[in-house]
């Protein structure tokens, strides 16, 4: 692997050895001064699929840019998130952490929908998205836009508590190469290596960007020192573009690791995973008031997972889950219209089909495949220069559930250039998986024949409905102080509906014995509405270039039907940041991030038909950071030095529930069931860049 870096930084420096952009007369720069100008950090995309102001955004939506990214200490894409208000990270896995937003994240980790690119990452079986297993180094990513709140009526099923949209390409195509190697306590490391670049070619500008790259990390909760997150990856792009009449781009890459996954009734030990895609974007400008944007792409799925405990009761085994073999393809095509009728109306249209075959060792059935179609309409009108209507709507169908109507509608009132007020409504979905409608399993061993039967007619529940969120937000965003000083507040009051969890009861028959066959072992809707009331504020203020600080937070009340409170949900999530940056020398990056007191229900897995037990958990401080000092030994190659850390203060703790499990089922090492125990993660890092 280190082999390989060396030779993408060397190919990098072969092909760009030339002037930087701006000094070759009459050429590649004035074909740039014709390219859509970078979007700038006050702009946004994903809001309502095309560039708009921050202040005119129909949603709740935070951006973090390339600065961001390169400056923390995060080494994940979950960890940058923590900067997010109002969303949750709980990591239970190096390789498996749960992200939501607003409430009900404890459920399941598919309730937030995640696009590279515009492409989802998604095991459709499971509905996860592969965290772990993006295709991309942090080193890749320009942007990250993270929608908070429901996102149905543009991007459909599973942007339910919110859409994380993750750009890898530059909106200007940068000459040269990069490499970097980090290397942290318990053996982690992280290694990456990238080449990208621009010509002119014909009338237009050809830009590409390679990369490769490695990450290695232990789980501080394994006794044996053998469970870790392996991962090695390839991303790269080609990108043509005429001005701003067309523009296209190819993107492929793969992936291969290992890791642990974690499910209700134990984890899953995943092996030789192969993950890789391939995708076409074509954006034309039909005239001037008219574009047209298509996208395909193929994903490919492909691992071992092996179930690492058994299903047992009242300390009686029954069986052990069987190990599964699962292969994915996604084919997906999408096309949307850009029409602006007039200066003060915009009109956006658009459809998607894709096609899901999953394939399966011991599983009922051993194949299953699924077509989804969808169509939305997006409107944008300017009723007055400081007041704008979006409405828009969505409909989604398939052939396995049933299909889903997503409305929005939200006024924005903005009476100052830099102040903006939101009032919006809208409803959003969440299909059930593979594995929550259809799916049952096969018994690797049975402690009796109904125990098996049993197996093969539970978990998928074919009565499933469709997991439904109403949205009621408002929202305030403002600046101040010659734009040094940004404000913002936005509330919200959510109504959960037909939440799908698994349900595990055994029954008894008349003599007192346990009746397999009566029991309920399945996914079911909840038959009772859940309520979220709450809200965030954000302040980032930057009183010089090189200074910023920041601080948000996040507060939610989360009740049953009667007013009950569930304590399963933090009130209080809070974030607090400074930056210190020069182009030269010295720069540092520290958040610490603090969650409020909470008990999460925890499922023993030797247990599998007892009641949990509640876990108290939160009241705890964690501080991710940067320390670093960027010079330059020779030319305009800059070199970067210095140490990331993740600490938990006061000790270590968990984010959610775990048990520690000596050689429970068949796998021959000892770690802990559940949330991951976070202990301090130091990692000494070297960049550089040309």
């Amino acid at each position: 692997m280190t082999r390989l870096l060396v030779i993408w930084f060397g190919v990098g420096m072969w092909l760009l050895p030339g002037p930087a952009f701006g000094q070759d007369e009459g050429g590649i720069e004035d074909e740039f001064a014709l390219l859509e100008e970078e979007l700038a950090a006050d702009e946004v995309r994903s809001a309502s699929k095309h560039r708009q102001s921050i202040f005119w955004s129909p949603s709740a939506i935070t951006v973090l840019t390339r600065e961001d990214i390169q400056a923390s200490g995060a080494i994940n894409v979950p960890d940058l998130l923590r900067r997010v208000p109002g969303f949750d990270i709980y990591e239970m896995k190096p390789s498996f952490p749960l992200v939501g937003a607003r409430a009900l994240t404890e459920s399941s980790n598919n309730l937030v929908l995640v696009l590279v690119d515009g492409r989802e990452p998604t095991i459709e079986v499971t509905g996860w998205p592969i965290w772990a297993g993006l295709i991309i180094d942090l080193e890749e990513i320009e942007r990250i836009e993270v929608i908070r709140g429901p996102g149905s009526t543009l991007y459909g099923a599973n942007a339910f508590a919110g859409v994380v949209s993750i750009t890898t390409i530059p909106d200007r195509p940068v000459l040269g190469a990069d490499a970097s190697l980090a290397a942290g306590e318990g053996g982690s490391y992280r290694l990456f290596g990238r080449a990208r670049g621009g010509f002119q070619v014909g009338g237009g500008t050809l830009d590409f960007g390679a990369g490769l790259g490695a990450l290695t990390r232990y789980s501080a909760s394994d006794r044996d020192n053998k469970i870790m997150c392996t991962y090695f990856h390839t991303h790269g792009f080609l990108r043509y573009r005429i001005g701003q009449r067309l523009d296209l781009s190819l993107h492929a890459g793969a992936a291969l690791g290992d890791g642990t996954l974690y499910y209700v009734m134990g984890d899953f030990r995943a092996t030789s995973v192969w993950n890789n895609f391939e995708m076409l974007k074509a954006e034309f400008k039909l005239s001037d008031g008219m574009k047209l944007k298509a996208q395909a792409y193929h994903t490919h799925f492909d691992g071992d997972l092996f179930y690492r405990a058994s299903i047992e009761s009242l300390g009686v085994w029954m069986a052990y889950l069987p190990d599964l073999h699962m292969s994915q393809h996604i084919l997906d095509g999408q096309v949307q219209l850009d029409y602006r009728l007039s200066d003060d109306f915009l009109l956006i249209a658009g459809g998607s089909v894709r096609y899901t075959a999953f394939e399966s060792v011991n599983t009922i059935p051993p194949d299953i495949f699924e077509i989804r179609g969808a169509g939305f309409l997006h409107a944008q009108w300017m009723l007055a220069d400081q007041l704008q209507l979006t409405a828009g709507l969505r409909y989604d169908m398939n052939n396995k559930t049933r299909a889903a109507l997503s409305p929005r509608g939200v006024v924005i009132f903005r009476p100052w250039p830099d102040h903006s007020f939101r009032l919006g409504y809208g409803l959003a979905f969440r299909k059930p998986t593979f594995m929550e409608y259809a799916l049952h399993l096969i018994a690797e061993e049975a402690a009796f024949p109904e125990v098996d039967e049993k197996l093969r007619t539970s978990i998928g529940n074919g009565d499933l409905v469709n997991e439904k969120v109403h949205s009621v937000e408002a929202g305030w965003r403002a600046r101040f102080l010659d734009n040094r000083l940004t404000v913002l507040t936005d509330l919200f009051f959510n109504i959960y509906d037909d939440m799908i969890f698994f349900a595990s009861e055994l029954a008894w028959d008349n003599l007192g014995r346990p009746d397999v066959l009566g029991s309920v072992f399945e996914y079911q809707n909840q038959d009772m509405f859940v309520y979220a009331l709450g809200g965030e504020a954000e302040v980032v203020w930057k009183p010089s270039d090189v200074w910023m600080f920041w601080g948000n937070l996040g507060l939610r009340y989360v009740f049953e039907e009667g007013g009950e409170r569930l304590i399963s949900e933090p009130t209080l999530r809070a974030n607090l940041g400074c930056r210190w940056t020069s182009e030269l020398g010295l720069y540092t990056d520290i958040a610490i991030h603090y969650i409020s007191t909470y008990h999460m229900p925890l499922y023993y897995p030797e247990e599998t038909f007892e009641d949990p037990e509640d876990v108290p958990l939160g009241n705890t401080w964690l501080v991710i950071g940067r320390l670093g000092y960027r010079f330059m030994p020779f030319g305009d190659h800059k070199v970067e030095a210095g140490l990331m850390l993740r600490a938990p203060l006061g000790g270590a703790f968990r984010e959610y529930p775990g048990v520690y499990m000596e050689n429970v089922g068949r796998e021959p090492y000892e770690s802990d069931f559940g949330g991951e125990r976070l202990v301090r993660l130091a990692w000494f890092y070297l960049r550089a860049s040309y």
